[in-house]
């Protein structure tokens, strides 16, 4: 073997030795989740979680369950991240034709006129070129795009999630704006009768005019505000439309005594948070693409080889002969002004940028379930208090009206006690949408709404 053949063996198995595995290494999993990064809310025994069921099993509401499935198929957003998932499966097909060659088919004439004669020459040829990307540069390529289409997937579950809860929020906001709006609707007639009172006990001298006119005040008051309970109810309606991509229209809906929240909340292990937020993996995806990007700058400075070539028919059209041609070349980066190493240096730097991103994504979701089971089990506790306050009013409303009936009291205290008791069935009726909405929200947390 002569001085040069042994050079050019030596040359390649060292540039094979060189790489070593960093180059064709698959990317491996660096997530880890912390025991307590959703603070005292898990059961250490609990390894089931509600975020695992469908959402059909926790929200049984046949309305809300049509209105879901509604939004699901209708949603622009919905649709347009479908697109994008298509669109990245094509990139995926696209990356794995780099292992094929190219063939182009390039015919050609010329003629040539020279000294009183002329000639022509044909050339009909078939070109193929070959990369053989021996350090793994069409393998990451196609890594790459494999992550990105798992993390345009998880994107349209992530907008999936956040639709169906959206929904499910405006539905019950609806379902409570119906109750507070009855409440209201019945106490009118209440304040109605009280102003009645008032104006017959003025008539026999029992009252002054004041009276009548604190108590039409109050009564006014009242009617303007289910006016405004009224409007907020279309408002709704027309946002909830805009989810469903259909006209403004009144939506078919439940009583708010319908929603049964379950005995028991299952939270599960914080590992279930990898694979049940679609953010979360998200997250871990971004951090997969980084790492093939690194790797891809790392292989730009090894050499690319390619193999060139032709085969076809050459001459006049009188006279065709066969020709081929097959050509190697190795182009190997010498110096580029630092660009190579400073697209390494930013790579590393995105891979890193990505890591803290994951990190931070993994304690927004152990926050997100410590924050919303800590709401669930805060207005289960304002609740029996509440319902306390509202018997305890409506049996003061009853004795006072009674009272004044007979002249035994003032219409102040009547009135002050018809505004306590409607301001603290509102409540009632606001802490029980809090609690449907802590429960929406933690469900929403745990990865719920995904299936």
């Amino acid at each position: 073997m002569s001085t040069m053949k042994r050079y050019i063996v030596l040359l390649f198995a060292g540039l094979l030795l060189l790489p070593g595995c960093n180059l064709y290494k698959k990317y491996e999993s660096e997530a880890a989740v912390r025991e307590n990064i959703m603070g005292d809310v898990v059961d250490e025994q609990d390894t089931l979680s509600i975020g695992s069921l469908s959402w059909r099993d926790v929200f049984k509401d046949p309305l809300l369950q049509q209105l879901i499935e509604t939004a699901l198929v209708n949603n622009i957003d919905l649709r347009t991240a479908q697109l994008t998932i298509e669109q990245a499966q094509n990139e995926v097909k696209s990356a794995k034709w780099g292992y094929a060659p190219t063939l182009a088919f390039t015919p050609n004439a010329a003629y040539y006129y020279q000294g009183g004669a002329g000639s022509y020459n044909v050339q009909l040829p078939v070109r193929a070129s070959w990369q053989l990307g021996i350090f793994g540069q069409t393998r990451s390529k196609i890594r790459s795009a494999k992550a990105k289409l798992a993390y345009d997937e998880d994107y349209r579950q992530a907008v999936q999630v956040d639709l169906a809860a959206n929904v499910a929020n405006y539905y019950y906001n609806l379902v409570m704006l119906d109750r507070q709006l009855k409440i209201s609707e019945e106490t009118e007639k209440l304040y109605v009768a009280s102003y009645e009172t008032t104006q017959a006990l003025y008539q026999a001298g029992t009252y002054n005019s004041p009276a009548v006119y604190e108590m039409l005040a109050s009564l006014e008051n009242l009617r303007a505000e289910i006016v405004g309970l009224r409007n907020s109810i279309v408002s709704t309606e027309a946002a909830l439309c805009l989810l469903l991509a259909e006209a403004p229209h009144h939506i078919e809906r439940s009583t708010f005594d319908a929603f049964e929240m379950p005995e028991q909340i299952h939270i599960g292990l914080p590992v279930r948070l990898l694979d049940a937020r679609p953010d979360v993996r998200m997250a871990e995806r971004n951090v997969e693409i980084a790492y093939y990007g690194a790797q891809q700058a790392r292989q730009s400075f090894y050499p690319s080889l390619s193999i060139d070539g032709l085969i076809g028919y050459a001459g006049t059209f009188n006279a065709l002969g066969l020709i081929s041609e097959a050509v190697g070349s190795l182009a190997q980066p010498i110096f580029q002004g630092g660009q190579l190493k400073a697209q390494l240096r930013n790579a590393k730097a995105e891979q890193e940028k990505a890591r803290m991103e994951f990190a931070n994504t993994l304690y927004n979701a152990g926050n997100e379930v410590y924050k919303h089971k800590k709401a669930c089990e805060t207005a289960e506790e304002k609740a029996g208090h509440i319902d306390i306050r509202v018997n305890a009013l409506q049996e003061a409303y009853s004795a006072t009206t009674e009272l004044m009936n007979h002249g035994s009291t003032t219409y102040l205290e009547v009135l002050t006690a018809q505004e306590s008791l409607l301001s603290a069935q509102l409540a009632q009726v606001e802490n029980r949408y809090e609690m449907i909405q802590a429960f929406i929200n933690l469900y929403t947390a745990l990865g719920g709404f995904g299936k």
